[in-house]
């Protein structure tokens, strides 16, 4: 299939939050390999402007190019004709594939530089603009000694009394000797800076754990007695491998969650309102102080003090949408999307005047540059929003 057709195709399984894995590593070598690839991207996923290019198609009908695509999507499905065009569903969820495809075609064959956009290899970099994050984390052992953790440390790390601590392919892995248990138990830290995240850590008894940015885990290298506790700051990404026999605890300002297997998010960061744990499988107990509740998949805990309230539909796909490399925003606030970019971006956060703008919905990949989140920032909210170095200036107009 062509490149024209094949890459608004993408786009639109990345829409509809059906893109495979192997289609997401093609659309995002496509999106990095020049400036206005990016950009084409970052206007066809604006919620704003592609409603308003859904409701164009839906006024005017496909031409005879974008039929025949359509047609090679789905031989069964028939261009959709509509009257009148329904409320933008939140992310699209509810718009069908066939729907979604057809504006980003169509957009895609209004672009006057879509040659361009298709054929050109040499980014245009933006020596002024600030890059998005990057894998990386600083590894403290138990005697103190610190090795920092990027693309390019690979092989045996340590060695943590009969543990080995490998690093393969972006992996890293405790290997604990099972013949020849531990007698005393070790402490590793792994932490991430601003600008940083880690998505590869597994711990000795196969738990996987990912790092978001200016975040830290404090795990002994071998679990050798009857629980296995961790302890952690800012947000951690769990998938806790099961063992009835032997709970597995999460220790964050100053709650704990306890798990047998699960997948769960932890936001634990201390600049804001509150400390929440989203489930995604199976099921966790939190507590604080005398409180305490058990979760289900879909709902969410938030500790505000001492007080634990449970949220029964919650917004997952929000929750984790840093470990699958988005931004997401769902009714959030300005200050609340700011603080993510400022940990991400690495930038400090300055505010003049009495920020107030509505609530916001939408979707950012986090490998775009800052200037292009600032793009779509200032066209939803109507702020002025300044780059200066490692600072974002943000005013009321």
């Amino acid at each position: 299939m062509e490149q024209f057709e094949r890459i608004p195709i993408l786009i639109a399984s990345y829409l509809k939050g059906e893109i495979s894995t192997a289609e997401k590593q093609e659309l995002d070598a496509w999106i990095n390999e020049t400036e206005a690839n990016r950009s084409f991207f970052m206007r066809v996923t604006n919620e704003q402007s592609l409603s308003e290019i859904m409701k164009r198609v839906l006024s005017i009908g496909t031409d005879t190019r974008l039929d025949s695509t359509l047609q090679a999507l789905d031989p069964e499905s028939k261009v959709i004709r509509m009257g009148r065009f329904g409320r933008f569903k939140k992310y699209m969820v509810a718009a069908s594939f066939v729907l979604i495809a057809s504006s980003v075609i169509y957009l895609w064959n209004l672009s006057s530089n879509k040659k361009d956009i298709a054929e050109t290899t040499t980014p245009n970099i933006n020596n002024t603009d600030v890059q998005p994050g990057t894998e990386k984390a600083v590894l403290t052992l138990s005697d103190g000694t610190k090795i920092t953790l990027d693309n390019t440390t690979n092989g045996t790390i340590a060695q943590q009394g009969n543990t080995v601590v490998l690093k393969e392919d972006g992996l890293l892995a405790y290997n604990a000797d099972k013949r020849k248990p531990e007698t005393a138990v070790l402490y590793n830290t792994l932490t991430t800076a601003r600008g940083e995240e880690f998505r590869s850590l597994v711990l000795s008894d196969g738990t996987k754990v990912w790092l978001n940015s200016v975040s830290s885990i404090y795990f002994p290298t071998a679990f050798i007695n009857n629980e296995r506790i961790v302890e952690i700051t800012g947000e951690v990404y769990f998938e806790v491998a099961k063992n009835p026999s032997m709970p597995f605890r999460v220790k964050a300002n100053g709650a704990e969650v306890e798990v047998l297997g699960t997948h769960f998010n932890i936001n634990a960061y201390t600049d804001e309102n509150s400390t929440t744990t989203t489930l995604l499988e199976g099921s966790v107990k939190v507590k604080k102080g005398k409180e305490q509740v058990v979760i289900k998949p879909g709902q969410q805990t938030q500790i505000i003090g001492n007080a634990v309230s449970v949220i029964n539909d919650a917004d997952v796909d929000a929750a984790v949408a840093w470990k699958n490399g988005s931004l997401v925003f769902n009714q959030t606030d300005i200050k609340t999307i700011l603080r993510q970019v400022s940990r991400w971006y690495d930038v400090d956060i300055e505010y003049k005047g009495d920020i107030k703008v509505p609530k916001f919905y939408g979707k950012i990949p986090r490998t775009v540059t800052l200037s292009e989140v600032v793009k779509i920032l200032e066209i939803s909210s109507k702020l002025q929003l300044t780059i200066e170095g490692k600072k974002l200036t943000v005013k009321q107009p």
